[in-house]
Protein backbone atom coordinates (compact mmCIF):
# COMPACT_ATOMS: atom_id res chain seq x y z
CA UNK A 1 0.00 0.00 0.00
CA UNK A 2 3.22 2.54 0.73
CA UNK A 3 3.94 1.91 -3.31
CA UNK A 4 0.57 2.44 -4.31
CA UNK A 5 -0.02 5.99 -1.86
CA UNK A 6 3.40 7.22 -3.15
CA UNK A 7 3.18 6.70 -7.11
CA UNK A 8 -0.42 8.30 -6.50
CA UNK A 9 0.39 11.08 -4.19
CA UNK A 10 3.80 12.18 -5.74
CA UNK A 11 4.30 10.88 -9.10
CA UNK A 12 0.46 11.41 -10.11
CA UNK A 13 0.29 14.39 -7.92
CA UNK A 14 -2.95 13.37 -6.63
CA UNK A 15 -4.45 15.05 -3.56
CA UNK A 16 -3.78 13.49 -0.20
CA UNK A 17 -7.38 13.31 0.40
CA UNK A 18 -7.77 9.69 0.64
CA UNK A 19 -9.25 8.46 3.73
CA UNK A 20 -6.31 7.62 6.49
CA UNK A 21 -4.87 4.34 7.06
CA UNK A 22 -6.91 3.99 10.13
CA UNK A 23 -10.43 4.46 8.28
CA UNK A 24 -9.32 2.29 5.72
CA UNK A 25 -8.94 -0.49 8.08
CA UNK A 26 -12.20 0.09 9.41
CA UNK A 27 -14.19 -0.21 6.20
CA UNK A 28 -11.81 -3.82 5.92
CA UNK A 29 -13.05 -4.84 8.82
CA UNK A 30 -16.60 -4.01 8.42
CA UNK A 31 -16.77 -5.37 4.77
CA UNK A 32 -15.48 -8.69 6.16
CA UNK A 33 -17.80 -8.60 9.16
CA UNK A 34 -21.02 -7.54 7.60
CA UNK A 35 -19.95 -10.02 4.18
CA UNK A 36 -21.87 -7.83 1.49
CA UNK A 37 -22.21 -9.55 -1.91
CA UNK A 38 -22.22 -5.86 -3.15
CA UNK A 39 -20.83 -2.56 -2.31
CA UNK A 40 -21.16 0.93 -3.50
CA UNK A 41 -18.58 3.44 -3.21
CA UNK A 42 -19.43 7.36 -4.25
CA UNK A 43 -16.04 9.00 -4.60
CA UNK A 44 -13.02 6.35 -5.70
CA UNK A 45 -9.83 8.74 -5.96
CA UNK A 46 -7.22 6.88 -6.71
CA UNK A 47 -8.90 3.84 -4.89
CA UNK A 48 -7.21 3.98 -1.46
CA UNK A 49 -10.38 3.18 0.39
CA UNK A 50 -11.58 0.67 -2.48
CA UNK A 51 -8.87 -1.66 -2.09
CA UNK A 52 -9.85 -1.93 1.43
CA UNK A 53 -13.24 -2.87 0.74
CA UNK A 54 -12.46 -5.18 -1.93
CA UNK A 55 -9.96 -7.22 0.39
CA UNK A 56 -12.68 -7.28 3.08
CA UNK A 57 -15.58 -9.23 0.69
CA UNK A 58 -16.08 -12.33 0.66
CA UNK A 59 -16.08 -14.94 -2.61
CA UNK A 60 -17.58 -13.76 -5.21
CA UNK A 61 -18.27 -10.33 -3.67
CA UNK A 62 -17.93 -7.36 -5.44
CA UNK A 63 -17.04 -3.42 -5.03
CA UNK A 64 -18.51 -0.99 -7.51
CA UNK A 65 -17.02 2.53 -7.35
CA UNK A 66 -17.97 5.88 -8.86
CA UNK A 67 -15.68 8.39 -10.12
CA UNK A 68 -16.30 11.46 -11.92
CA UNK A 69 -12.89 12.30 -13.78
CA UNK A 70 -11.78 9.47 -16.17
CA UNK A 71 -7.72 10.28 -15.64
CA UNK A 72 -7.91 9.93 -11.65
CA UNK A 73 -10.26 6.29 -12.57
CA UNK A 74 -7.15 5.35 -14.57
CA UNK A 75 -5.19 6.04 -11.81
CA UNK A 76 -7.24 3.99 -9.71
CA UNK A 77 -7.70 0.88 -11.72
CA UNK A 78 -3.76 0.60 -12.09
CA UNK A 79 -3.85 0.68 -8.27
CA UNK A 80 -6.41 -1.91 -7.80
CA UNK A 81 -4.45 -4.26 -10.43
CA UNK A 82 -1.04 -3.79 -8.20
CA UNK A 83 -3.42 -4.28 -5.26
CA UNK A 84 -4.43 -7.95 -6.67
CA UNK A 85 -8.40 -6.92 -6.68
CA UNK A 86 -9.10 -5.66 -9.89
CA UNK A 87 -11.25 -8.60 -10.81
CA UNK A 88 -13.52 -7.56 -7.72
CA UNK A 89 -13.77 -4.27 -8.62
CA UNK A 90 -16.19 -1.78 -11.27
CA UNK A 91 -14.79 1.59 -11.72
CA UNK A 92 -17.69 3.52 -13.42
CA UNK A 93 -17.10 6.75 -14.43
CA UNK A 94 -19.19 10.29 -14.60
CA UNK A 95 -21.94 11.91 -12.61
CA UNK A 96 -22.81 9.54 -9.74
CA UNK A 97 -26.48 10.56 -8.72
CA UNK A 98 -27.27 10.10 -12.64
CA UNK A 99 -25.35 6.36 -12.00
CA UNK A 100 -27.50 6.33 -8.74
CA UNK A 101 -30.45 6.75 -10.04
CA UNK A 102 -30.69 4.28 -12.49
CA UNK A 103 -29.93 1.68 -9.81
CA UNK A 104 -32.52 -1.07 -8.27
CA UNK A 105 -33.81 -0.73 -4.82
CA UNK A 106 -31.97 -3.09 -1.97
CA UNK A 107 -28.66 -4.13 -4.54
CA UNK A 108 -25.76 -3.36 -1.81
CA UNK A 109 -25.46 -4.65 1.30
CA UNK A 110 -22.59 -1.64 2.23
CA UNK A 111 -22.38 1.88 0.85
CA UNK A 112 -19.67 4.25 1.65
CA UNK A 113 -19.64 7.70 0.47
CA UNK A 114 -16.77 9.87 -0.06
CA UNK A 115 -17.60 12.70 -2.25
CA UNK A 116 -17.96 16.34 -2.79
CA UNK A 117 -19.22 17.26 0.55
CA UNK A 118 -22.12 19.49 -0.27
CA UNK A 119 -23.97 16.83 -1.96
CA UNK A 120 -24.05 14.29 0.71
CA UNK A 121 -27.44 15.10 1.63
CA UNK A 122 -28.87 14.05 -1.96
CA UNK A 123 -26.01 10.92 -2.23
CA UNK A 124 -28.23 10.03 1.53
CA UNK A 125 -31.35 10.37 -0.80
CA UNK A 126 -30.74 8.41 -3.86
CA UNK A 127 -28.43 5.55 -1.43
CA UNK A 128 -30.51 4.72 1.27
CA UNK A 129 -33.30 3.03 -1.30
CA UNK A 130 -30.33 1.01 -2.37
CA UNK A 131 -29.13 -0.41 0.64
CA UNK A 132 -30.15 -3.43 1.90
CA UNK A 133 -32.35 -4.36 5.04
CA UNK A 134 -29.58 -5.02 7.47
CA UNK A 135 -26.74 -3.09 5.84
CA UNK A 136 -24.13 -0.44 6.27
CA UNK A 137 -24.28 2.93 5.05
CA UNK A 138 -20.98 4.60 5.92
CA UNK A 139 -20.02 8.11 5.40
CA UNK A 140 -16.29 9.88 5.65
CA UNK A 141 -15.54 13.40 6.61
CA UNK A 142 -18.63 13.26 9.41
CA UNK A 143 -17.31 15.46 12.14
CA UNK A 144 -19.74 17.70 13.30
CA UNK A 145 -17.62 20.87 12.59
CA UNK A 146 -17.19 19.96 9.38
CA UNK A 147 -13.87 20.08 9.52
CA UNK A 148 -12.42 18.33 6.57
CA UNK A 149 -9.03 20.38 6.02
CA UNK A 150 -7.39 19.90 3.04
CA UNK A 151 -11.13 17.96 1.16
CA UNK A 152 -12.63 21.47 0.84
CA UNK A 153 -12.94 22.34 -2.62
CA UNK A 154 -10.87 25.51 -3.56
CA UNK A 155 -13.45 26.99 -6.06
CA UNK A 156 -16.15 25.80 -3.99
CA UNK A 157 -18.15 27.41 -1.11
CA UNK A 158 -17.37 26.06 2.34
CA UNK A 159 -20.04 27.25 4.09
CA UNK A 160 -22.08 24.90 1.73
CA UNK A 161 -20.05 21.79 2.39
CA UNK A 162 -19.66 22.16 5.64
CA UNK A 163 -23.82 22.63 5.56
CA UNK A 164 -23.85 19.57 3.45
CA UNK A 165 -22.44 17.33 6.06
CA UNK A 166 -23.82 18.94 8.60
CA UNK A 167 -27.65 17.87 7.24
CA UNK A 168 -26.38 14.44 6.14
CA UNK A 169 -25.58 13.71 9.99
CA UNK A 170 -28.81 15.44 11.51
CA UNK A 171 -30.92 13.03 8.52
CA UNK A 172 -29.09 9.85 9.44
CA UNK A 173 -29.09 10.68 13.35
CA UNK A 174 -32.82 11.11 13.39
CA UNK A 175 -33.76 8.60 10.42
CA UNK A 176 -35.92 5.97 12.72
CA UNK A 177 -34.81 3.52 9.46
CA UNK A 178 -31.18 3.92 10.89
CA UNK A 179 -29.49 3.03 14.09
CA UNK A 180 -25.89 5.17 13.59
CA UNK A 181 -22.47 5.41 15.18
CA UNK A 182 -19.97 7.76 14.96
CA UNK A 183 -16.27 6.55 15.03
CA UNK A 184 -13.22 9.05 15.74
CA UNK A 185 -10.91 8.52 12.63
CA UNK A 186 -9.10 11.22 11.42
CA UNK A 187 -11.68 13.05 9.63
CA UNK A 188 -14.52 11.15 11.33
CA UNK A 189 -16.91 8.10 9.85
CA UNK A 190 -20.49 8.25 10.29
CA UNK A 191 -21.79 4.57 10.15
CA UNK A 192 -25.45 3.68 9.81
CA UNK A 193 -27.37 0.40 9.63
CA UNK A 194 -30.24 0.17 8.15
CA UNK A 195 -33.15 -1.45 10.00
Amino acid sequence: MDDILRRSLLDDRLPTIQVDDNAARILQLLTQLTRPQYVLEVGTLFGYSTIHLARGLPAGGRVTTLEIDEATAQVARRNLEAAGVSDRVDVVVGDALEYLADLPAEGFGLIFIDADKKSYPLYLRHCFPLLESGGLLIADDAFALGDYGTERDPNGDAELEAQGIHTFVRAVGRSPRLFSAFIGTESGLMISRKE
